[in-house]
Order: C-alpha cells, then structure tokens, then sequence
C-alpha cells in the first residue's frame, strides 16, 4: 500500500470538488460532468488510436474530445434559456455536427485511419450520451436534486473503497486474471457487501426510493461498476497501458478515476427516471 497516501489525498481532493460541485448549483453540476466527460473522452481517444496514423493527433483529439461532450454542452445553453424540447434539439445538434467532422474529413481526406471515426463514435456513445442522459433526468423537469447524483457517488464510493481494502488484505483469487489481475473475487464480494449495507443505510434517511429498490440500486451499482472497471481495463491491456493518463497522482487518469461512474450513468438514469420519488 505504498501508494495508499497519494491515492487519499487525491481522493479526497477530488472528492470535494465533485461533491462541492453538485450541491452548488445545477450549473456547477454540470461543468464537473463537462470537464469528466472531456478529459476522459481526450484519454479514451489516446488508449484506442495507439499506433494509430492520423494527421496531427493532438488537435484531432481535442476535437473529437469537445465535440463528444456537445451534447451536454448544447443542453445547459438551451436548457438555461428555457427552449423547449432542449434535450431533443441537443441530441440532433450533436449528432448534426458529428455528420459535418465525418464529412469534412471525408472531402479533406486528413484522415489516414479509420480508427478515428470508430473511436470518436464510441467516445460519444460510451462517455457523452449517458453524461447527458444523466445530467437530464437529475434535473428533470426544471427541479435539480441532489441526491440523484450524491446518492449514486456514495454507492460507487462504498464499492471501490471495500474492494480496494477487501482485495488488498485478504484477496486471492483473480476475478478475470486475463483483464485486471490484480482484481480479487474477494474484493468483488467485500464491496458488493459493502455497497447493500450502505444501500440499506441510505434508506433510512432518503425516501425517494424505499429500501428494497434501494437494495437492489446497490446490488446494480456494485455489478455494474465492476463491469465498468474491466472494461476499461480491457482496452487499457489491449493497447498495452497501465494507466489511462496522468492527471490523478495516485489514480492515474480521469478515465481510471471515473470508469466505473461513466458505465453506470444508463442504468442509474433508468432507474431514477422509473422509481425516484
């Protein structure tokens, strides 16, 4: 646990920032959801253009990075100016001017490899459509509630902090040796275990969902940001990486820090849309 003291004071830094974010305002919520979503896009366009020959990398990722997070950005500018149907029109601006990058680089032909196109498309996919998505229903109808996204952050935070500690004292059975083998069944059990209790105790004070949909919210969340953190280590031993940038001492890049909460914001957004009091 040589790399335990960083990894905290990052941790809570970090932690602070996001959460002083959310209780501020809806506004401030949504610039700490922009800069997640662009730095993890710009880390994600990185790890899958790796060896990758595109003219001018830098500048391409940058773009495909901003423009993956349009769809959010275009939502708080309309949203603020009480346009109806915001979600709607954001969806096809950003779909719009995705059409016009593929089409400009078609006709210029600055593009010597087709793994940008995919790559940027997975970007919006997979980080700036549920950033939207979720960004929408905590903010449904004009009343921005913040324990939609505390609540979701505390159960994160209850499965990464026990499997951490789980899997670093008493793990010893890989849970996808191939992927992640440093990763414990153990781990998997102590945050899974960690995440109902604290779901149970959420319930106590928090009504919107009663205890056993917060239970089964937990037991999704722990599965979920699992899957997420394999995912993105698949792509990370795809490509031969250890970490996905170095912007977090301690937690490598904004993708490492953030996997597990971009995987989950479908499911979470189903799931306060369906149930949230």
């Amino acid at each position: 646990m040589n790399d335990l003291p960083t990894r905290l004071i990052t941790a809570i830094a970090l932690g602070l920032t996001v959460i002083g974010g959310i209780y501020y305002s809806d506004i401030t919520f949504g610039i700490i959801l922009l800069i997640i979503g662009y730095f993890s896009s710009s880390e994600y366009m990185k790890l899958t253009l790796h060896g990758a020959e595109i003219n001018n990398p830098v500048s391409m990722t940058r773009l495909a990075a901003s423009a993956s997070i349009l769809p959010l950005i275009l939502y708080l500018i309309l949203s603020n100016l009480f346009v109806d149907h915001s979600l709607v029109y954001s969806l096809i601006g950003s779909l719009c001017f995705s059409s016009i990058i593929f089409l400009y680089l078609l006709i210029q032909n600055v593009m010597g490899d087709w793994r940008y196109y995919q790559a940027y498309s997975m970007a919006l996919i997979y980080i700036g459509l549920p950033l939207l998505l979720f960004y929408w229903v905590c903010n449904y109808q004009g009343m921005y509630q913040i324990w939609k996204p505390l609540t979701l952050l505390i159960l994160i935070w209850c499965n990464d902090i026990m499997a951490y500690f789980t899997g670093r004292l008493i793990g010893k059975r890989p849970l996808y040796k191939e992927i992640s083998p440093k990763k414990t069944f153990e781990g998997f059990l102590g945050g899974l275990l960690f995440t109902i209790i604290g779901s149970l105790v959420i319930s106590i004070y928090i009504h919107h969902l009663n205890p056993m949909q917060w239970v089964i919210y937990g037991f999704l969340v722990s599965i979920i940001a699992t899957g997420g953190d394999l995912f993105e280590s698949m792509i990370k031993r795809r490509y031969g990486v250890k970490d996905s940038g170095t912007s977090l001492p301690g937690h490598g890049g904004f993708l490492d820090r953030f996997d597990a909460f971009i995987f989950l914001l479908p499911v979470s957004s189903l799931i306060i849309f369906l149930f949230w009091k």
